[in-house]
Parts: C-alpha cells; sequence; structure tokens
C-alpha cells in the first residue's frame, strides 16, 4: 500500500508541475477552458505561445501520461503478484484514485486556480473575473469522478484478482 501511496503522490506532483508550466506552452482556449465560463471567456482570445512551445506542452503532457499509464500497470502488476483478493485490491486501486483526486482538488483546483492568481500572471485580462471567486466552479464534475471511481476500481479489481479457468 506504500508503494501505491507514492505512486499517486508522484503523479500528483507531475500533474502539478504540467498544470503550473501549460500556460506558457499551450493555447488559451485549451488551458482555460477547465475554468469557470467568465474567465474562459475573457481569455481565449489570449495570444497562443510559438508552435515550438506548444509542441513542447504537447511532449510533456504525452510524458505525463506516460508515467501516470505506467504507474497504473505497476499497481496492477504489484496486485497480481502479491496474489490480493477482490477487496484488497479494490483498496489499494482507491487509494491510488482517491489521494490523487484529493492532491486535485485541494492544491490543484483551491489553491493553484482559485488562490494563488497563478493564471492570472498569464491571462491579465481575466483578473476583474467573478470565477476567481467562485470555489465550487468544477463540484459537479469532481462529483462525478469521485462517484464513477468505485466502479472503475471495482471493475478493475475483478479483472485483476481473477483466476484463469474459473
Amino acid at each position: 500500500m506504500k508503494q501505491t501511496v507514492k505512486r499517486s503522490l508522484m503523479v500528483s506532483v507531475m500533474m502539478s508541475l504540467l498544470v503550473i508550466v501549460l500556460p506558457c506552452l499551450a493555447p488559451p482556449k485549451l488551458v482555460l477552458r477547465f475554468l469557470p465560463k467568465d474567465i474562459y471567456e475573457a481569455g481565449k482570445d489570449h495570444p497562443a505561445p510559438s508552435k515550438k512551445r506548444q509542441m513542447l506542452g504537447h511532449i510533456l503532457t504525452l510524458l505525463f501520461l506516460g508515467c501516470f499509464i505506467r504507474c497504473m500497470k505497476k499497481n496492477a502488476d504489484e496486485i497480481r503478484r502479491e496474489d490480493l483478493s477482490f477487496g484488497e485490491a479494490f483498496k489499494r486501486l482507491a487509494a491510488f484514485l482517491y489521494v490523487e483526486k484529493a492532491f486535485d482538488i485541494i492544491v490543484l483546483d483551491q489553491f493553484l486556480c482559485m488562490t494563488s492568481g497563478w493564471y492570472q500572471r498569464f491571462y491579465p485580462e481575466t483578473k476583474d473575473c467573478a470565477g476567481w471567486h467562485n470555489r465550487g466552479w468544477n463540484n459537479r464534475q469532481q462529483a462525478a469522478r469521485l462517484l464513477l471511481y468505485p466502479i472503475f476500481c471495482a471493475v478493475q479489481s475483478h479483472l485483476l484478482t481473477k483466476k484463469n479457468g474459473k
């Protein structure tokens, strides 16, 4: 379980670094579409970075996705190697996803987006938007993910713990 939590925190830190550098490397329409609608509308016409920077952003995003997939594969390999039961596998997979999601909500959404003013430095035209004060701007999407995680973990646990031939 310790390795699972470590992997989840590693994914969270890498995701943070990606979110921090993306305003420099991605078009505003892509970066701002995850924020409240008024912020998106105010900043969508901000000049996009050069094509070279955008390519670097795509490469970094692919590296992050590769790391995430690798961590999920390591979790799966560990579950198979340790011959865990369905319940134990479910707990391990849920721990991975819920630690990452808690980090996402607390650090990325609430601190980085809403409190620090990080994106406002890159998109000054959004500075006066009311969306920066709306802490519940993505509660629906986060709640939907939190509700889907147990289903995803159960399916994955079943696939990882079923015995061949049974």
